[in-house]
């Protein structure tokens, strides 16, 4: 029972991780974003310059994969999943991103304090991630 529901939790969160790349995209493409975070940290973390072509092909599965992680251990955790508590588990890999992703990368812890870098992975990551997983 609890692989079927650690299987359930990595395909929920896999799925919400291309709901995510997909606004991303959008947003990206009316002109309101510039690439997805996790574009560039794709290319801090394995590509030299130049680019190779496909770079933010590569680091949208990479994503995708990671929801799927965080899904996985989403359902491992969680036993009656729900929107509130998949809306609140959204917080752990927010919490991740700010503090051990932007250290990795060089990005300054929590996105600077700054208004986007605060409210944006919040909304990703709990309203929409978070809320599809539960």
């Amino acid at each position: 029972m609890k692989n079927s529901r650690i299987q359930q939790g990595f395909l929920a969160g896999c799925i919400g991780a291309v709901l995510l790349v997909a606004i991303m995209y959008i947003l990206k493409a009316v002109g309101l974003s510039g690439d997805p975070g996790f574009v560039g940290i794709y290319n801090k973390t394995f590509v030299a310059s130049p680019k190779p072509p496909g770079d933010a092909i590569v680091a949208a599965m990479l994503f995708v994969l990671s929801g799927g992680v965080w899904g996985a251990f989403y359902g491992w955790l969680v036993k009656q999943p729900t929107v509130l508590n998949g809306l609140l588990f959204g917080l752990l890999p927010t919490l991740w991103m700010w503090i051990a992703v932007n250290a990795f990368v060089g990005q300054p812890l929590f996105n600077g304090f700054t208004v986007k870098g605060l409210l944006l992975p919040l909304v990703f990551n709990m309203l929409v991630w978070g809320s599809f997983v539960g």
